[in-house]
């Protein structure tokens, strides 16, 4: 049997690197001061309760693939270290694991990564309106295209690196759908429905329904298992 732990991630500002400013403009024109405070509060306890359920496993052996992870072993934990020294909850807690014994594998392809991550700042460096619209109308269309080459070339990674007996985590956006494109015989264990994730971010950028909104800030932290049940 091969085992995956599927960890659906909510990136925060540490993560987004020389996007951060950008999409911080943009979030601040949809999205009230109020909710993004409650928005950060949410996403860290988010990554609390996944800290706490990774607490109680055996984490020795086990193969990390990382969303954005583009080399693996010294040079994969090395770029593990920096990020979680940039503030990065998501790598701070690859970084515990990799200290406990854990392997950090290369999970994506940087070409790919290079091209959407192009496409996203020319997109959102963009000024006049019909120069942002066909950058957008390009990026949706380029977009869906690379993010299942992503999804196909993570899950190539994974079928191929990790073996009989193995047990592996995947730390990927919600967005993406890896799983789909994984060996049969690999076992997967979500810490929380994707689903989930996906609709608490579309409740967040509604400027109403502030009850839904609390409802499902709550549901995102509280489906997150706080211990291993393995």
């Amino acid at each position: 049997m091969r085992k995956l732990f599927l960890v659906p991630m909510i990136h925060m500002g540490a993560d987004l690197g020389k996007a951060k400013a950008e999409i911080n403009k943009v979030k601040g024109k949809l999205v009230s001061q109020e909710r993004l405070e409650q928005h950060e509060k949410t996403i860290s306890l988010f990554w609390d309760r996944v800290e706490a359920y990774f607490q109680g496993q055996d984490v020795k052996n086990m193969k990390i693939f990382q969303d954005g992870l583009a080399a693996g072993g010294e040079i994969g934990k090395k770029i593990v270290k920096e990020l979680a020294l940039k503030g990065s909850r998501n790598f701070m807690i690859v970084s515990d694991l990799v200290d406990k014994g854990a392997l950090a594998m290369k999970t994506e392809d940087i070409a790919l990564i290079q091209q959407e991550q192009a496409l996203f700042m020319n997109l959102l460096q963009s000024k006049r309106f019909f120069s942002t619209l066909m950058k957008y109308l390009k990026y949706k269309l380029y977009k869906t295209w690379l993010l299942k080459k992503r999804d196909m070339y993570m899950a190539g990674q994974i079928n191929n690196n990790l073996k009989k007996g193995e047990t592996a985590a995947l730390f990927i956006g919600a967005v993406h759908n890896v799983a789909c494109f994984l060996d049969k015989d690999i076992q997967i264990f979500p810490l929380i429905d994707p689903d989930v994730i996906k609709t608490y971010f579309k409740a967040l950028s509604q400027k109403k329904n502030d009850q839904e909104f609390q409802t499902l800030s709550h549901k995102l932290v509280s489906e997150i298992k706080g211990e291993s049940k393995s």
